[in-house]
């Protein structure tokens, strides 16, 4: 009899040690998950601080050098402009990659670093807007509204414009702004511009709804910019 109980009393221990393991293994999974998911986001807090001070820098560059009207001003702001937007590009990638990641722990936390980025962008595409009045700077803004629930045009786009960026770099900045975010300054541009679907570009005031194929986009570009190598 006791022969009999031994084997069943060892099976026994193997699933209890079993499942302790199992439920180390998983609590350690989470733990782990909550780490990266916290370094992570602490790491586009310290991106987001960054670009917060290079926009402020621009703000009080812009004081200083108002009614000055020198090249030498314009050129500068151009070129810290030119910087904070490729700052925008960069950080909007890790965003990106890092909101489309199975996140348990800090989808709040990433939800409002959107919605600040997002104001960062508009902020951004003020300032280059001003600049470019002051400075008569050769740059298209374009402002691009899209969804990320219920929009697959607007990934094709979203390729388009990317394609557009490498063939023009400076000459060309592009605002993405998603109409899901939780920003009143979003809803106030898309007021402004009657933006009813997505994907809508705004170049110059004029709204292009639906796909605009890279050959229209790039004839519309071409046309808001001086002789340029990249029209040719």
């Amino acid at each position: 009899m006791a022969s009999k109980e031994k084997p069943a009393k060892r099976t026994l221990n193997v699933y209890l040690m079993s499942l302790v393991i199992t439920v180390i293994v998983f609590f350690l999974g989470l733990f782990m998950g909550l780490s990266i998911e916290r370094f992570m986001l602490s790491n586009l807090a310290q991106k987001t601080s960054s670009i917060e001070s290079s926009i402020q820098e621009i703000e009080l560059e812009l004081l200083y050098f108002q009614g000055l009207e020198t090249a030498e001003s314009c050129t500068f702001l151009k070129e810290v402009v030119r910087k904070t937007n490729n700052k925008l590009d960069i950080f909007a990638n890790q965003l990106g990659s890092y909101s489309n990641k199975n996140i348990l722990f800090t989808k709040e936390e990433v939800a409002n670093m959107k919605t600040k980025y997002t104001s960062l962008l508009i902020k951004d595409w003020l300032l280059q807007e001003k600049i470019k009045t002051e400075c008569n700077a050769s740059v298209v803004s374009v402002l691009y509204f899209y969804s990320t629930e219920r929009c697959d045009n607007c990934i094709v786009q979203g390729d388009i414009l990317t394609l557009l960026k490498e063939t023009f770099r400076d000459k060309l900045m592009v605002f993405p702004l998603d109409v899901d975010i939780d920003s009143d300054m979003v809803k106030i541009l898309m007021e402004r511009f009657e933006v009813e679907s997505t994907p809508t570009l705004v170049i110059s005031d004029t709204k292009y709804e639906g796909v605009i194929t890279k050959d229209i986009l790039k004839t519309i570009v071409c046309a808001e910019l001086p002789p340029v190598e990249e029209c040719g």
